[in-house]
């Protein structure tokens, strides 16, 4: 897809690359969720009649099933992404207590283990904060770079960091603060 895009014109990659690079590190921790439960829906809508032809070849089903199965995926993967941030922190809660105080009761090692799984459930948004302003000005610096040297000036590696150090920044900053009182 990216050589098709190419092929179309040189400047259409760096520029989807610069977009939805500054849209990661400004905005990700609101759009991954959402893109999350789209991707979820399109892959029971597009996929859903193929599953459910290995089981039935019943009209009704084969019309209605895709639908059911894309807001049935929607429903799990909206669960199972709030899930998995609790059980990470389990975890992590398990294994650093365990490994930096293994004399504990199973008690105190257990009330660790679960609150260690709420701080990291409720701090997601933070995390998403940091992990999209990365994977986002990553993207940004390298359209940037690109639209650059597309217009014949050299760009070397220091540019392509210190545009990823600034985006990343900003983007953490401006994501943190809108992200204030927001679980």
């Amino acid at each position: 897809m990216i050589g098709e895009l190419i092929m179309y014109h040189t400047l259409a990659v760096p520029v989807f690359f610069l977009t939805a690079g500054i849209a990661l590190a400004f905005f990700g921790s609101r759009i991954i969720p959402f893109v999350l439960v789209l991707c979820a829906l399109i892959l029971g809508f597009l996929h859903g009649g193929s599953v459910l032809l290995l089981f039935t070849d019943k009209v009704e089903i084969l019309r209605y099933g895709p639908v059911v199965l894309a807001v049935l995926f929607a429903v799990a993967v909206s669960f199972l992404y709030r899930v998995a941030f609790f059980l990470a922190g389990l975890f992590i809660g398990y294994f650093a207590s365990s490994a930096l105080f293994p004399e504990l009761s199973v008690i105190i090692v257990g009330i660790i283990t679960l609150v260690s799984g709420a701080l990291v459930y409720v701090s997601r948004n933070f995390v998403f904060s940091v992990l999209t302003s990365v994977m986002g000005a990553g993207l940004a610096a390298t359209g940037s770079v690109n639209l650059i040297a597309w217009m014949n000036v050299s760009a070397g590696i220091t540019a392509y960091w210190a545009i990823v150090v600034f985006v990343f920044i900003c983007g953490i900053v401006y994501q943190t603060k809108r992200n204030k009182g927001r679980k």
